[in-house]
């Protein structure tokens, strides 16, 4: 939302992340632009190489390194936060949005949330009148709300199941299920055999991005998707993308619990391991950390700089993040620059939330913000709608009491409430989620060739961040622990191959690389 006034303008995106501003300076005067590779262009920015080796930490960086920008001198206002520019250039970034106090209990929070689902699914079929409406239907619980609120607010509903290979998913049941109590829709699928395999399309630099896009690997099918849907007139395509992330809250809120409500704080404890195998003593570890975020980051950054971590590899998610641990493949350089990064954080870092399953829970917004942000980017045609991603429908399913939204003993205990009497109870008592692992597996070994190619010009080797024989290696034999880092690298290497990102000639040992991209 832009609003310009004598002498300044105000510019925000959304609580979320999902619709961002990014700035530059140029010639003393501030410019934004909702792409940071837009900006890179009109100054003429280097890629930033701490960066690059940020991109390096399995499972993704924690808060304020993952607001970092992929060029010198680019900067992203943070989700939640209005820039103002003034007369003279000057400018500032302010909150517009915090997030609620998690104190309502479900019962009252699940009216709130079907309310603001139902508003954002109603508002977006306005946009698309007389025009068929698309959905994703996985026969998961959030893809499917969304296709029952899209049909009781009168859609011309297209929905969409994708029928994956992987022995493992049973979205075709569920969707199959769900399908035979919505008569009044189109039913689109795309079977096994009509279905592309992983990294099918990845010679193909495709509609390019401002960061490395995790749909790499699904490229051909988003295409293959969208495809359909065109071929169908649908314009607008709901999708229940963010739903994992702000119905449930992770594990965090635990410590936070124990104080006020111990014997509550033990029964949860004790669902959660027995859920996920968590060993007792780190469990209890975790229950008592105390430390305050900075000293957090602090201590991620002695132990980057320690060397590769000797403490057993298990993580119980009860601090404020996952220990950062770099990729298997990463340098001694990378893990320094990324310690680096830690140490400078850590002088002004706030957390995102006071109640730590809360900061998790809008860091992993962020996150899956971003991803989509980024997809979206790629794919216009048609336009992916993400109900779950609005900021009232996040302020609904945040204001929520952590405890509440992170049960161990239910699945989505308030998507399930919001949705009685809308949704079949049968449909609302899902507790799978649809595995893509085999044909990810698949998809590597079917594009070995052209991984390879890949690997071997790596770019972050070129840079002296990554060790491409030991990339090469996990290509090869590829294994479950790592199977999100490889997949993760290999979306960074495609992207600074495709984007026309190029190392400076003359000097091809340093790890600055310069956007030679046109506008």
């Amino acid at each position: 939302m832009a609003v310009s006034g004598p002498g300044r303008f105000r510019l925000r995106g959304t609580a979320s992340g999902l619709r961002r501003v990014y700035t530059a300076r140029m010639h003393g005067i501030t410019v934004a632009a909702d792409r940071a590779d837009i900006l890179a262009d009109l100054s003429g920015a280097d890629l930033d190489e701490r960066w690059l080796a940020v991109r390096l930490i399995t499972g993704g960086p924690p808060h304020l390194l993952d607001g970092l920008t992929a060029w010198q001198g680019v900067f992203a206002v943070p989700p939640g936060d209005a820039l103002t520019v003034g007369a003279h250039g000057g400018s500032a970034h302010r909150p517009w949005w915090s997030p609620p106090l998690p104190d309502r209990p479900v019962e009252t929070g699940a009216a709130a949330l079907r309310a603001a689902l139902a508003e954002a699914v109603a508002l977006r079929i306005a946009q698309a009148p007389e025009s068929a409406v698309g959905c994703d239907l996985s026969g998961g619980m959030d893809s499917t709300a969304l296709a029952f609120l899209a049909s009781a607010a009168g859609a011309s509903l297209h929905t969409m199941t994708l029928a994956f290979r992987d022995p493992a998913n049973d979205d075709t049941h569920w969707a199959n299920l769900a399908r035979s109590h919505l008569p009044d829709t189109v039913a689109l699928s795309l079977a096994d055999d009509e279905l592309p395999g992983q990294y099918e399309n990845l010679g193909e630099p495709g509609s390019p991005a401002d960061a490395p896009s995790g749909v790499l690997r699904g490229r051909a099918v988003f295409d293959a998707t969208a495809a359909r849907y065109r071929g169908h007139g649908v314009v607008l395509q709901l999708a229940g993308h963010g739903g994992d992330e702000v119905l449930q809250t992770p594990p965090g809120y635990l410590g936070d619990l124990l104080p006020a409500h111990p014997l509550l704080a033990v029964r949860h404890l004790r669902g959660h391991r027995s859920v996920r195998r968590w060993p007792l003593s780190l469990a209890l570890r975790g229950l008592v950390d105390r430390r305050s975020y900075p000293q957090w980051l602090r201590d991620q950054a002695r132990r980057l700089r320690g060397g590769p971590p000797t403490e057993p590899s298990h993580h119980v998610p009860l601090g404020w993040g996952p220990p950062v641990r770099m990729a298997p493949w990463a340098t001694r350089r990378a893990a320094l620059l990324v310690a680096d990064l830690l140490e400078e954080a850590a002088t002004t870092a706030l957390p995102l939330a006071a109640d730590r399953g809360q900061h998790q829970t809008l860091h992993r917004l962020r996150a899956v913000s971003q991803l989509y942000r980024l997809m979206r980017q790629e794919y216009d045609q048609p336009w992916m709608g993400l109900p779950f991603l609005d900021d009232r429908v996040v302020e609904a399913c945040l204001a929520v009491r952590t405890h509440e939204r992170g049960t161990p003993f239910a699945y989505k205990p308030l998507l399930a409430r919001a949705m009685h009497g809308l949704m079949p109870g049968h449909l609302l008592a899902r507790a799978t989620k649809g595995s893509t692992d085999t044909d990810f597996y698949a998809g590597l070994r079917e594009q070995r060739a052209a991984l390879n190619q890949l690997v071997e010009r790596s770019r972050l080797a070129q840079a002296g961040l990554l060790d491409a024989a030991a990339l090469g290696a996990a290509l090869h034999t590829p294994v479950p622990r790592i199977s999100a880092d490889l997949e993760d690298t290999l979306v960074v290497e495609h992207w600074l191959h495709h984007g026309r990102l190029t190392l400076p000639a003359a000097t091809p040992s340093r790890s600055t690389v310069r956007s030679t991209r046109s506008t």
